[in-house]
């Protein structure tokens, strides 16, 4: 979310709803949804009919997207939305302790998204333990702060820092593990 002092990560709650019906995708968000998150939402329960080899003609699926953002957008719940509607039609338990962000393309294959340091800082503030992002981008360019507080080992000496130069990088895996969050890049569904 964005506020006066620029972006902040914060939690949406997805809920999805299955009943009998023709296919259609309905989506009851609170705040409002831009277009992109609606169309990668559409997407995502394709891809995930698509991966169980199951026909959603005879379903509706009826997604709820909570949040205390004044508005909702991107395709960055794109991998969240396959998994749990692979999840919800293969009747999986999901585990609430790990989340995930990252965009579902063709495939099922996870993709990048941005702000995952201010992500990971709002996942532990609600005690997950961990967060799942896109192969790859475990060392991330800082674009969404000005200044973050990191921890570093060097030579087995841990110490504090403030990264405040915007085209310095993070190592996601490390700056999880500093907030008792373990961070692991996947590839696919």
């Amino acid at each position: 979310s964005e506020g006066d002092g620029g972006f902040n990560g914060s939690i949406a709650h997805l809920y999805l709803n299955i009943i009998p019906g023709s296919g259609r995708v309905f989506m009851d968000t609170f705040p409002l949804t831009k277009m992109d998150t609606q169309f990668s939402t559409r997407y995502a329960k394709d891809i995930a009919c698509e991966y169980l080899n199951v026909d959603c003609n005879n379903h509706d699926f009826i997604y709820t997207i909570k949040a205390n953002s004044p508005i909702i957008g991107g395709p960055s719940a794109g991998a969240a939305i396959a998994i749990l509607t692979i999840a919800t039609l293969s009747d999986i338990p999901i585990n609430e302790t790990i989340a995930i962000t990252g965009t579902i393309n063709s495939g099922g294959v996870i993709g990048p998204v941005g702000g995952v340091e201010l992500k990971l800082e709002a996942a532990a503030q609600i005690g997950i333990k961990t967060v799942l992002i896109s192969k790859g981008s475990e060392i991330a360019k800082l674009d969404q702060r000005e200044h973050l507080f990191v921890i570093e080992k060097l030579n087995n000496t841990t110490r504090a820092k403030y990264v405040t130069n915007k085209s310095d990088t993070i190592n996601l895996t490390e700056y999880g593990s500093s907030l008792g969050i373990d961070v692991i890049g996947v590839s696919d569904l």
